[in-house]
């Protein structure tokens, strides 16, 4: 059973920041579960939260990962909206289209 993304913080758009990018990178061991850094690494600065959501069908609540990485300093919101109506989210699902 997946929990059903229903906050408001759900359409929040979120960046990594340098710690964050440096957590990403493939020859740094991983600190954190699974479910966190494969959040950590789709987080891309485009891509709202609950899109992401909706593809990587989390376990875990998407908002408290979100919130956990940005307590930690590796991600933050997205200071501008990049992801304009003219831009597409690699993730789309069939059901957006």
């Amino acid at each position: 059973m997946n929990p059903q993304v229903s906050s408001s913080r759900t359409n929040v758009v979120y960046r990594r920041t340098q710690k964050g990018q440096a957590a990403a990178m493939p020859s740094v061991a991983p600190t954190m579960n699974d479910e966190h850094r494969r959040l950590l690494l789709l987080v891309n600065g485009f891509t709202p939260l609950d899109a992401l959501a909706r593809v990587c069908k989390f376990q875990q609540g998407p908002e408290d990962m979100a919130s956990s990485l940005q307590m930690s300093g590796l991600i933050e919101e997205a200071r501008e909206r990049r992801h304009a109506e003219t831009m597409h989210s690699p993730w789309r699902t069939t059901d957006q289209q």
